[in-house]
């Protein structure tokens, strides 16, 4: 059974309705203000891992779009996840962490894989009409 990427928000406003690959894979609280966990803590969301591209949010070896819609403005990046044959099985839990200008995935064992820039648009100009 394929594994999880833990997507970890790195900003302080919540990211609302996070979409991989066009799907809606979730939302995640703004990192810890302090009052209930330690200070700057990120808040994170397990969204699936894929062979391929499907019918809902998943990570799928190759290219994924996302879009982080947080309260100010979106970002726009693609994330590659690695097929097997880069080191990394389907089985391997990733994560990746979700920066303002910058997303970056990484193993559970603190292995950097890649960095993806992250381009921002303002909330309210990239709304559909």
């Amino acid at each position: 059974m394929p594994a999880n990427v833990s997507v970890f928000n790195l900003y302080s406003e919540p990211i609302s309705n996070l979409s991989v690959a066009g799907y809606n894979a979730g939302s995640i609280a703004g990192y810890a203000n302090g009052s209930s966990a330690p200070i700057y803590t990120p808040a994170s969301l397990a969204v699936p891992r894929a062979k391929y591209p499907g019918g809902s949010a998943a990570f799928a070896i190759g290219d994924n779009s996302l879009m982080i819609p947080w309260d100010s403005f979106r970002g726009y990046t693609t994330v590659t996840i690695p097929s097997s044959t880069g080191g990394v099985s389907l089985d391997d839990p990733l994560i990746l962490q979700l920066a303002v200008n910058s997303a970056m995935l990484l193993t559970t064992r603190g292995y950097l894989l890649s960095t993806f820039p992250v381009q921002l648009a303002n909330a309210i100009a990239a709304a559909p009409d």
